[in-house]
């Protein structure tokens, strides 16, 4: 029994020793058996999957016989010419493992030589990203510039072209100020001579302009299509608050609203009432030296009648009335009845657009209709 029992010692001993040995010749085998595979990879150029294996060995197998040849052939197959997937960092990584390795003084040299080869590509490539990067700018910015120069030829060619209309507009407005200049002498020349033939008419005339003087100086008989429009906004109430107060100067200012498409309603502010577009040309000449230096002459015949009276209070009552719902009127004498005044709203160049206020003011309770002015 004694015998039996340290014959099974024995053998248990001869076990444990034979183990470690068992162990280390199985992990031997499996190692071969990855570089068998990786050099055949690498003898048909696949030289990725090849450093792979490799990888493997040296990674799973550092105890065998084939870990330092394993991780050098990582490294180099990994930064192969022919690799179609070069992996610099995963070469450089073996290779500084392979450097920790005992090895001879050749192998440490070419070791050291992949090392700084590779550190300087690193290097190079981390400058050429950068110079990539800044040459993409630079373009950008040429391309940029390059848009910018043609919208701005193509700017400098509108503005030139608009500059050579406005000249032309300007020449031709010379030419008529000269016309007008020549009939307004003619017409100054003829005026002279008449007065001076018929004095006796003269005086008359200027009795008629004193009696008229309470309703604008307008005379009865007459036609008064021209006007002046000194400025145009869409602020309703100050554009009224603007004809108030040139009313206040003894100007005869009134408020006319215009919708225009694509921009909304306007107000136009107008001043007097004329009969030629000479005599309105010679006021707005005068308005312009005044506080009003865009004022110009435009043709409005037709107005809107809400009122004609000889009775002051009936105008007045009507007048506060349309005063009370935003519309600015204003007096001309009636050309049948000199004792007569029409209440008129607006001055509009065609009896069409008239027509559309005449219709709002029908809604809020007024007479009105469209009449020349």
């Amino acid at each position: 029994m004694e015998r039996r029992n340290l014959i099974v010692i024995i053998l248990c001993f001869l076990l444990a020793g034979c183990l470690p040995q068992f162990r280390g010749f199985k992990l031997e085998s499996q190692a071969r058996s990855h570089m068998e595979r990786a050099a055949a990879m690498e003898e048909s150029s696949s030289y990725h999957q090849a450093a792979q294996e490799y990888a493997i060995v040296a990674e799973r197998y550092p105890s065998t016989s084939y870990y330092k040849r394993a991780v050098w052939r990582a490294a180099l197959l990994n930064i192969h010419p022919d690799n179609s997937t070069i992996d610099c960092s995963a070469a450089l990584f073996w290779l500084k493992v392979y450097l920790g390795l005992s090895l001879s003084s050749k192998e440490k040299e070419e070791a050291a030589l992949y090392v700084a080869m590779l550190e300087q590509v690193d290097g190079l490539q981390a400058k050429l990203s950068s110079y990539v990067a800044e040459k993409d700018k630079l373009v950008a910015v040429t391309r940029k510039q390059c848009r910018d120069i043609v919208t701005g030829t193509q700017r400098l060619k509108e503005l030139e072209a608009k500059l050579a209309q406005a000249q032309d507009e300007l020449k031709k407005m010379k030419e008529v100020d000269v016309r007008m200049q020549r009939i307004r002498d003619n017409i100054n020349s003829s005026k002279s001579k008449e007065l001076a033939q018929k004095p006796s008419e003269l005086n008359n005339d200027e009795n008629n302009t004193q009696q008229l003087s309470t309703h604008n100086a307008l005379k009865p008989q007459d036609f008064f299509p021209y006007t002046i429009q000194v400025n145009s906004g869409k602020n309703k109430k100050a554009s009224i608050l603007e004809a108030m107060k040139s009313r206040s100067k003894g100007n005869s200012g009134f408020v006319s609203h215009v919708y225009i498409p694509g921009k909304g309603d306007w107000y136009r502010l107008f001043m007097g009432f004329y009969r030629t577009f000479e005599e309105a040309e010679k006021a707005a000449f005068e308005l312009k030296k005044q506080e009003y230096p865009h004022a110009f002459v435009v043709k409005m015949p037709f107005a809107i009648q809400v009122g004609i009276s000889s009775k002051d209070e009936e105008l007045k009552k009507l007048e506060a009335d349309l005063r009370s719902k935003g519309y600015l009127a204003y007096i001309v004498l009636d050309r049948l009845y000199n004792n007569k005044v029409r209440l008129l709203v607006g001055a509009f160049p065609t009896e069409k657009e008239a027509a559309i206020l005449t219709k709002k003011l029908q809604r809020e309770g007024f007479k009105p209709k469209v009449v020349q002015r």
